[in-house]
């Protein structure tokens, strides 16, 4: 379906793009979906897998979608022409609406791969797996080990696999280290779960000059975080990370009112999406819903007056005509 319409003269349908059914803003898109199904009876909220952020914000320009999950990271690069845009750019993006998650994105190796630091990335002998390319956490990634030094050495090792190929590709030894995640300090993406439970994994020890190059990087957050959402020991308890902020985006031709209700329903209802999603984020602070805005770009007017009506608006935000 195009942009918001009405199923019937009650119910208006939008078209929310995601990543992936088996990313985490995907997953947690599919949650909120589910509990807007449950406790709506004028809105239908319809994930629809665009194959990444960078794809779903082309559908959107295009006219095709009402909203998409996507990083501040790849919002900022569509706003400024910059890679994956640079040779294609977009009109531009759509109003912010809320938050959906923070992403903690890692280095992993595979048992007896022979792999000890970042470094050892690099020999000729190793393959790695780097997300999918048409994954806006990809261009962060790639952003980070070109900001290092290392990325057209660590394009040369690269197998190109989805995440739905990607556990089977492990399994069968055709990877030697990956790219991994954790979303908001408690879980992992599905496709790395199913990584988790078939293979043996360990952290790789990220250098200094590894560690120093990924803070350099322009609009990238970095940190060291404790280990969470692997069911194994992955020999160490902490990782060094390189992070993102996802947010849920919507159409200015979204009404008011829809975007309004769903804002409701993810801060009444959030413990309901939690139960379908574990990492999905607790709305019941409505701050936590509007921490990750960026600076001068609107808030969708529907989101904008829940937000005001929670005593929650901040006047240094600007409100989407």
């Amino acid at each position: 379906m195009g942009l918001a319409g009405c199923l019937d003269s009650d119910v208006e349908a939008v078209s929310i793009g995601i990543p992936g059914d088996s990313s985490t803003t995907g997953q947690s898109t599919q949650a909120l979906q589910a509990v807007v199904q449950n406790e709506s009876d004028s809105v239908r909220f319809d994930a629809q897998d665009s194959g990444g952020d960078p794809a779903s914000i082309r559908l959107y320009n295009n006219g095709e979608i009402d909203g998409y999950s996507a990083s501040n990271f790849i919002s900022t690069n569509a706003l400024n022409d910059e890679e994956p845009f640079e040779e294609d750019p977009v009109d531009g993006i759509a109003y912010q609406g809320f938050q959906i998650g923070v992403l903690d994105l890692h280095w992993l190796a595979l048992d007896g791969s022979g792999i000890e630091t970042t470094d050892d990335l690099l020999d000729e002998d190793i393959t790695v797996w780097m997300l999918p390319p048409g994954w806006g956490l990809r261009q962060l990634s790639n952003t980070v080990h070109e900001s290092i030094g290392i990325r057209e050495d660590l394009e040369a090792n690269e197998l190109d696999a989805d995440t739905g190929d990607i556990p089977g590709r492990v399994d069968e030894g055709d990877v030697d280290a990956l790219i991994s995640y954790g979303a908001n300090g408690v879980n992992l993406p599905g496709w790395a779960t199913e990584v988790d439970a078939r293979s043996d994994l360990y952290a790789v020890e990220t250098t200094e000059e590894f560690r120093e190059g990924a803070a350099e990087t322009d609009g990238v957050d970095t940190d060291t975080i404790d280990v969470y959402g692997y069911d194994q020991d992955i020999g160490a308890d902490e990782v060094f990370t390189w992070r993102e902020t996802f947010q849920f985006f919507f159409s200015a031709d979204m009404p008011a009112d829809v975007a309004y209700e769903v804002a409701e329903i993810s801060h009444e209802h959030w413990e309901d999406a939690r139960d379908a999603q574990e990492a999905y984020p607790d709305h019941s602070d409505v701050d936590n819903m509007a921490s990750a805005y960026m600076s001068d770009q609107p808030v969708h007017p529907g989101v904008a007056d829940f937000l005001e009506d929670q005593g929650a608006w901040d006047d240094s935000w600007t409100r989407g005509e």
